[in-house]
């Protein structure tokens, strides 16, 4: 395929580079060396999807159970979990007091060991 390169602007002919993730065609450019890829698809998941992952959180699965249910990494979980609860505006009580408050996912820290093995 001869097009021109986006970084150099050469006429010269790209080679074909092999597909990068989301299945688009790379090429490389003989001149200046520089990969890019002529139509890049976008990969995204949908709302309903990052809904679903939400509804599974809320109902008491961890954030890792979610990850490992949806075949998703947990990182891509956590962004959604964050981005979701920076939305949610906090509750104004009326005396300015909070009297009963739940708890998840709680980190315990027991003991630290004597000995060191090297």
């Amino acid at each position: 395929m001869c097009t021109n390169c986006i970084k150099c602007k050469s006429k010269d002919c790209v080679k074909k580079m092999g597909k990068n993730t989301s299945g688009s065609q790379r090429y490389i450019c003989k001149n200046c060396g520089k990969s890019f890829v002529l139509k890049p698809k976008k990969i995204a998941y949908s709302e309903k999807f990052k809904k679903k992952a939400m509804r599974l959180y809320f109902e008491g699965n961890s954030s890792r159970a979610v990850a490992r249910i949806l075949k998703i990494g947990i990182i891509t979980c956590l962004r959604w979990i964050k981005a979701y609860a920076n939305k949610i505006k906090p509750k104004k009580y009326k005396n300015g007091r909070v009297e009963v408050m739940e708890m998840d996912e709680l980190y315990t820290f027991m003991s630290k060991k004597k000995t060191k093995f090297s």
